[in-house]
């Protein structure tokens, strides 16, 4: 008998691995490919680049098999799940044409480079009836997933404001796409940080607005500095203020020092918490008041190292897509939930533009 249940739990978990692809083979796509590799989900590997030349390249660096031609992934059955880490531009077009192949998509934001490339991934989601799930790697971040932890206990009451102050350096170099981009940075990076406390908070954001001083990176094509702020349905607001090139370049020796800062304060009518990456803590206070004024004290306080598992997850976020899709479960975060933040950071760039409130209701 137990002969007979370790063979029929044998063949149940080699019926459950799939085999996958990846869209785009730079940086992050590499970190796709590490992730499926390591994933006991997950049988074989393709990758694909436009040209020739390249994914051969890309394919003996990453010891995988490696095509050219699209249209060969699309039509293979046998491959279920679609990593894409192309550049932004493609996003739609990949995800777009995966999903109507009948494929599960995970695609990295942005989600298209417009609202109507957007609109489209989200039709084709429906139409299908498919998988699919936008890379907002810091839901899967232990960092944050102890703000979520945090709030959704009660512990700091109702949240009513988050401010983030993120300051870094000039990674976009010159010459490449993501300098040339024709999106901007909102889309590309800040929607991380402006998807955060969409998820924190569980609600409807209903208005923004956006400021971005004059450039003194002068060869990127887009601001890069950013000043957004935006409100909730319930009356709570958020603020986002960014600024991309004072720090140097090799933060991972300096840490907190030269430039460097990305923090979070989220207060409730409870309590609070801050985040500090580069000093690596996270601290919650808790809220009293007596006969005579509002008091609080320091409840709990982490220390962590600087690892993707505490900051970037992207490892253990693609580790998970591969196990729902390969068990045919639902995503855990929802493309429509995703939209919804593209939708603030279209709204965003809509308002550094005109200069004005934009409602997210009007787009």
């Amino acid at each position: 008998m137990n002969r007979n249940l370790t063979q029929n739990s044998h063949i149940k978990t080699k019926q459950l691995k799939i085999n996958v692809a990846v869209l785009g083979l730079g940086k992050m796509g590499n970190t796709h490919v590490k992730a499926a590799k390591a994933s006991p989900f997950i049988d074989k590997i393709i990758g694909y680049e436009p040209t020739a030349e390249l994914a051969l390249e890309r394919g003996r660096e990453m010891k995988i098999e490696t095509v050219s031609n699209l249209d060969l992934i699309l039509n293979d059955q046998s491959i279920k799940l679609f990593y894409i880490a192309a550049v932004n531009e493609a996003h739609a077009e990949l995800a777009v044409s995966a999903l109507n192949a009948g494929k599960a998509v995970m695609c990295e934001k942005p989600m298209g480079i417009t609202m109507e490339e957007a609109k489209r991934i989200v039709e084709a989601q429906k139409t299908n009836d498919s998988f699919l799930q936008i890379g907002f790697e810091l839901r899967y971040s232990k960092l944050y997933m102890k703000v979520k932890e945090w709030i959704d206990a009660g512990l700091i009451g109702k949240p009513l404001n988050s401010y983030c102050q993120y300051y870094t350096y000039a990674s976009h170099k010159k010459d490449t796409w993501r300098a040339k981009s024709k999106g901007t940075l909102i889309g590309e990076k800040l929607s991380h940080y402006l998807d955060l406390p969409r998820w924190w908070f569980g609600r409807e954001v209903t208005q923004t607005y956006s400021m971005s001083a004059p450039n003194f990176i002068h060869y990127f094509n887009h601001p890069d500095n950013h000043q957004i702020s935006y409100k909730f349905a319930d009356g709570a607001v958020s603020s986002l203020n960014f600024v991309m090139g004072i720090a140097i370049t090799d933060f991972q020796e300096k840490l907190a020092e030269d430039g460097h800062l990305l923090t979070y304060f989220i207060y409730g009518d409870k309590g609070a918490i801050a985040t500090d990456l580069f000093r690596k803590t996270i601290k919650r206070w808790s809220f009293s008041e007596d006969e005579k004024q509002l008091k609080s004290k320091v409840a709990e306080e982490i220390t962590f190292d600087i690892t993707n598992e505490w900051v970037h997850n992207v490892h253990d976020q693609n580790m998970r897509i591969a196990e729902l899709v390969a068990k045919n479960q639902k995503p855990d975060h929802s493309a429509l939930d995703a939209f919804e933040t593209m939708k603030l950071c279209f709204a965003a760039e809509i308002s550094t533009r005109e200069n004005r409130v934009v409602k997210l209701n009007e787009i």
